[in-house]
């Protein structure tokens, strides 16, 4: 026997808690822009949506699971299945898409900071005197050997790892998006059935 449809349905209620929890990750991340990068604020928000981000992934996949298992167990209909999978889907690219502000935003404070350590040669020449200490030596050849390959090395791993961060969002985005795709036009092809028959049914009445 299938699944009522009601508002005590335990998926439902564990949906309608992804969504609030999506509600607010988006809040604190427009309250989060309004912050400076460098401010304690920022963080504190930085962690807090991390927090939240990593809960919601889990929640998402668990509604997916449970899903999964009412279809098999034929606890839902075909129409009811298909329902909550659209759902489903639009809260995994809510996903994605919540990560991939978080993320992009996170990789824009880091690489500012790192332009902001970055020793510029224009100012060291400005600057330059015609005599250093032995110790003011010994710290500009450190610098100049150590920090810029320390900096190419980082920026070149969270490049690598923002390229494939954003190559899995949009693959799983893409599959979401025909997949709802053809949802949408199978519902469109039912539409103009059923005009089609109300418009027969009309002509042979003599309307």
């Amino acid at each position: 026997m299938a699944l009522v449809f009601n508002d005590n349905d335990p998926w439902l209620i564990e949906y309608e808690s992804c969504e609030k929890l999506y509600r607010e990750i988006e809040g604190l991340l427009n309250v989060r822009e309004l912050e400076q990068k460098s401010s304690e604020k920022y963080v504190l928000y930085s962690s807090q949506v991390r927090l939240r981000l990593k809960q919601f992934t889990d929640e998402v996949q668990q509604l997916s699971h449970k899903l999964r298992e009412l279809a098999k167990s034929k606890a839902v209909t075909l129409d009811e299945e298909e329902r909550r999978q659209r759902k489903l889907e639009l809260l995994q690219s809510r996903n994605i898409l919540l990560n991939q502000r978080f993320q992009n935003r996170n990789n824009s404070h880091t690489l500012d900071r790192q332009e902001l350590m970055r020793p510029s040669s224009s100012k060291a020449k400005k600057n330059e005197k015609p005599t250093t200490g032995w110790l003011d030596s010994d710290d500009d050849d450190y610098n100049d050997d150590k920090q810029p390959l320390l900096s190419e090395k980082v920026l070149k791993q969270q490049q690598q790892y923002l390229i494939k961060e954003q190559d899995d969002g949009l693959n799983e985005l893409a599959s979401i998006v025909s997949r709802q795709k053809n949802i949408a036009i199978t519902i469109s092809s039912e539409v103009d059935l059923q005009n089609g028959w109300y418009k027969m049914l009309f002509v042979t009445v003599g309307y």
